[in-house]
């Protein structure tokens, strides 16, 4: 090949390779743009659900549980890959559900219940399937789970893998406590251990809530 061939072959390649660089910086810059816009477009859903989650701030209304609902999925249309986001509309569905009570089987709120329920498990399965170590994620799973009264295998890894990447976190633990509890009479030795060491560890005041927890279900660790 002659050199001037050669040497428009090696400026077509730098070419191609700048524009490839360029293609990149292009493509980050607008996920970042679509980052910065999914949290703007957020924050007071964000604000909402945290303190909705401690048990405080604005009392809840359908037209304000609405609202969140569809702030949250504009913006997860905007960043899918975001866990947490999928872990809140989880959470707003859920706690929906919960406050539906314990309507008869064959009531309308009843089958709203369950619809909001198995929404609550699809985002919460998104929000694993994203962050395979959310224990916040696999918790909230495994407690929706148990809402629905489907004590499965998929309930149990939810669980379980709660415990191994969250038992020290409070949260997670109130959780975790919520379903052992209830599953008390047919739970395994090694998740019966796990859960004393759990509530032994775990400090003073979340302590004493996860003891409260087990009575409330007519379990009492200290006497165990």
């Amino acid at each position: 090949m002659p050199e001037v061939c050669k040497r428009a072959v090696r400026q077509f390649v730098k070419v191609l390779a700048g524009l490839a660089v360029l293609g990149l910086a292009a493509a980050s810059l607008w996920h970042g743009v679509l980052a910065a816009k999914s949290d703007a477009d957020s924050l007071r859903a964000r604000w909402l659900i945290n303190q909705w989650r401690d048990n405080t701030g604005p009392a809840v209304n359908l037209a304000l549980w609405q609202q969140t609902i569809e702030d949250l999925q504009a913006a997860v249309q905007l960043t899918p890959n975001n866990a947490q986001l999928w872990d809140d509309l989880g959470f707003l569905f859920g706690e929906r559900a919960v406050g539906l009570g314990t309507p008869d089987a064959d009531s309308e709120d009843y089958e709203l219940q369950q619809a909001l329920l198995i929404s609550a498990l699809d985002n919460y399965r998104m929000a694993t399937k994203l962050r395979p170590t959310f224990p916040y994620a696999w918790a909230n799973l495994a407690q929706v789970k148990h809402l629905k009264g489907e004590t499965d295998a998929e309930l149990w890894a939810a669980y379980d893998k709660a415990v191994r990447y969250g038992r020290n976190e409070p949260g997670v633990q109130v959780l975790l406590a919520r379903v052992a509890f209830a599953q008390w009479e047919t739970l395994s030795p090694m998740r019966k251990s796990q859960i004393a060491d759990m509530i032994e560890q775990a400090r003073p005041g979340p302590r004493q809530d996860l003891y409260n927890i087990g009575e409330q279900n007519g379990v009492v660790l200290l006497n165990m």
